[in-house]
């Protein structure tokens, strides 16, 4: 069984040795390397990790610089150790490009789901998320007791677009619609689905599975 490797990228020694631990304890995984967060982009690329385990308890201007330079890669598969419980902060950062998001708090059960998810290229979210995930999809819905809205084909390919992060002029390019028409899209998805912020938007097309690689392909690459 080939095991998953991983690279571990923290500020903080005791962190680093603590998740190497944790992490080498199950039979499938291996920590391949680790160091401080400014050389993660390098240092990962370089000895081939399958998944960065990125530690990101204190956003800070460095921190978030690191990550942003690993994201806009694009070749490689992330999974952040956070302490933020914000829902609306934890989906912008899978919007990006994050695959997996743990808590601090996270049992070892659940580290090694976002590291495995990761590497399949799915997404993870720490289960003690649930509940508020689980708000902004029910405030998704128009009204209690009726079925969720059906969008129509090309307005799934716009709302993933804006999922990942595509702007208006992006979307248009691609799908050869106008600006103008891209933006009545929007609106139009904004109000079936009941939402109202792209944070929002982003969780529901997490927990529908449009964010699969799969059903981006699919859904706006078609």
């Amino acid at each position: 069984m080939r095991r998953i490797d991983v690279f571990i990228g923290s500020d903080h020694h005791l962190t680093r040795i603590g998740l190497r631990k944790i992490i080498n304890a199950a039979d499938d995984l291996n920590v391949l390397g680790e160091g401080q967060l400014s050389t993660v982009s390098e240092r990962a690329h370089a000895i081939s990790a399958d998944v960065i385990l990125f530690e990101l308890v204190i956003p800070s201007l460095s921190s978030q610089a690191a990550l942003s330079d690993i994201v806009k890669e694009k070749r490689n598969k992330i999974v952040i150790v956070g302490a933020s419980e914000n829902i609306g902060y934890v989906c912008s950062l899978l919007s990006k490009g994050v695959l997996g998001y743990v808590l601090r708090s996270a049992t070892d059960a659940d580290l090694f789901s976002a590291i495995r998810a990761a590497n399949e290229g799915r997404h993870f979210i720490d289960p003690q998320l649930s509940d508020a995930l689980t708000r902004v999809l029910t405030n998704a819905k128009k009204r209690e007791g009726r079925s969720a809205p059906i969008l129509s084909e090309r307005e799934v390919q716009v709302l993933v677009a804006v999922a990942r992060g595509f702007t208006n002029k992006e979307i248009a390019t691609h799908l050869g619609l106008s600006h103008k028409t891209v933006e009545t899209y929007r609106t139009r998805i904004y109000d079936k689905l009941g939402l109202k912020k792209r944070t929002d938007l982003v969780a529901y097309a997490i927990a529908s599975g449009l964010l699969a690689d799969d059903a981006v392909q699919e859904a706006f690459l078609s």
